[in-house]
């Protein structure tokens, strides 16, 4: 999800429709009141000329310009991919055709999660990084940008690479303040087969718009609790079953001081039990960063099965305060199903409250009206239960508007947008 800076009552949300068959964009301009469907023309069952799509990002530029990244594939295995950017002038309700990133079906192929960064201060570039592969066993962050509004793109190319038995995943672009960029992401060191045995948030420097970058900086060291695939392992608590979880851990930049905040997955607060909610920050461009602390305010005198929290997303409202989304199963008992429910918790901080003490921590709501059935999810082979990869909030000056999903009783899954604040 995106918010215009000129308009701010243009928000823009996007999902994959169906199995990779389509990405929907939902446009509102009245702040989240209303929305209206604009299917963004990259596949046949939306226009364009491909046969598959997904892993779509959004980020409108200092203009007003909103633009869309994504996976694109006319394979059905999805063994050759690229990435293509499509352009909005209009807000989100007409959508240029799209333009194939350079090298990115050739270069550390293939092109997986891509994300989109338009410099906040200069309208004129665009940061496009998606996760590839530098070898078959090792893995890469991936580079392109744009320095003429999308008109042209430079050749994509490998910014970092780890060592063997290593990936990169979740890449993302912040802008500070004084013209920095910095790119966040999580790397892992994993044997062949089986679930990471080193998990840290690392990033990337670049003082000159991208054209050249630091080596890698260690931010946090991660401790999640992991299912043998390598996912971070959620369970229905009823069935013990897997939900499928991805480890995408989720990131946010203050814009007015340039703090910079992850949010990820953690087992570390309950003896790797299961996974709660954890917080760090960085208030100097990403050299330090503070101790982990669990935000989710989950209770603690329910069964521990009940207490796992997951799927995270951050982000900062124009006046500081930080909110965090997430799921949890608090309200699960011994009925049929397993109810779930969309939580959002926010710090507001102060000379006196600071995010990371636990108890700036105070303010949570339910995003839910009411708790759904996790086990109504209709199974996506060959994931099982699977809400999805990444979860869209954003700040609307003051507020914020978080996008979910949610099946109803019939086990159709729709998507939701809550306004929080003014």
């Amino acid at each position: 999800m995106a918010v215009s800076p000129i308009h701010p009552d243009n928000i823009v949300a996007a999902w994959m429709q169906g199995s990779l068959q389509a990405i929907i964009a939902a446009v509102s301009f009245d702040g989240g009141k209303t929305w209206r469907p604009v299917p963004i023309p990259l596949t046949t069952c939306s226009g364009g000329a491909y046969l598959l799509t997904g892993d779509q990002w959004l980020s409108f530029s200092s203009k007003g310009d909103v633009y869309a990244i994504a996976g694109v594939s006319n394979d059905k295995d999805l063994s050759e991919r690229r990435g293509v950017v499509v352009k909005s002038s209009d807000g989100g309700l007409h959508w240029s055709a799209p333009h194939v990133v350079p090298g990115s079906d050739s270069v550390d192929a293939p092109a997986d999660h891509p994300s989109l960064t338009a410099d906040p201060w200069d309208a004129r570039f665009v940061y496009a990084i998606w996760d590839g592969s530098a070898t078959a066993s090792s893995g890469a962050a991936v580079f392109t940008r744009t320095t003429d509004g999308g008109a042209t793109w430079e050749m994509a190319r490998a910014i970092v690479q780890t060592a063997e038995d290593g990936s990169i995943q979740f890449s993302q672009i912040f802008a500070l303040p004084n013209g920095t960029l910095v790119d966040l992401y999580e790397s892992t060191e994993s044997p062949p087969n089986k679930p990471p045995t080193l998990a840290r948030l690392q990033l990337l420097r670049s003082t000159d718009h991208g054209q050249t970058w630091s080596a890698a900086i260690n931010a946090v060291t991660m401790t999640p609790v992991y299912a043998p695939n390598g996912n971070t392992l959620v369970v229905d608590p009823k069935t013990k079953k897997p939900v499928q979880d991805p480890t995408n851990p989720s990131f946010a930049v203050d814009g007015q001081n340039g703090h910079l905040y992850a949010v990820w997955e953690d087992g570390r607060f309950s003896n790797s039990q299961y996974n709660d909610i954890a917080f760090s920050m960085s208030a100097d461009g990403g050299s330090t960063w503070s101790v982990p602390i669990r935000i989710n305010k989950t209770p603690f005198n329910i069964p521990s099965a009940n207490r796992q929290a997951f799927l995270p997303a951050i982000a900062v409202a124009r006046n500081g305060t930080i909110a965090v989304s997430y799921y949890d199963f608090r309200f699960n008992d011994t009925n049929p199903g397993v109810a779930t429910d969309r939580w959002l918790v926010q710090c507001h901080p102060s000379s006196i409250a600071v995010p990371n003490d636990a108890a700036c921590w105070n303010s949570e709501l339910r995003l839910t009206d009411k708790s759904f059935n996790l086990e109504a999810v209709v199974p996506v082979a060959p994931y099982g239960i699977f809400l999805g990869d990444y979860f869209g909030l954003a700040s609307v000056g003051d507020a914020f508007v978080a996008v979910f999903t949610q099946p109803d009783d019939q086990r159709i899954t729709s998507i939701f947008a809550r306004r929080v604040g003014p």
